[in-house]
C-alpha cells in the first residue's frame, strides 16, 4: 500500500515597482466582468454587443483594401 506525499505550501509576498498598477488592473477586470454578468442577468446589450452593432453597417475605408501582391512581405 503506497503512502500519500504530504505537501507544504508556503507563499510570500514580493513586493514589484508595478505592483499598484497591476492591482488596479486586476480590480477594474473583476468590475468589467461583473458589469458583463449583471447586464447579461438584466437581458441587457453589453458594450461589446453594442459596438460589434454599431460597426456592422459601416464601410471599409479604400486604404485598408489593398491589392493582393505575389512578393513576401518580410
Amino acid at each position: 500500500m503506497k503512502t500519500r506525499k504530504q505537501w507544504k505550501v508556503h507563499r510570500s509576498a514580493i513586493e514589484r515597482e508595478d505592483g499598484q498598477q497591476r492591482w488596479d488592473e486586476a480590480y477594474q477586470f473583476l468590475l468589467h466582468c461583473m458589469m458583463e454578468n449583471r447586464e447579461k442577468a438584466l437581458g441587457e446589450k453589453t458594450h461589446e454587443e453594442e459596438q460589434e452593432g454599431q460597426d456592422g453597417s459601416c464601410t471599409l475605408c479604400p486604404c485598408l483594401n489593398h491589392t493582393a501582391t505575389t512578393g513576401s512581405d518580410h
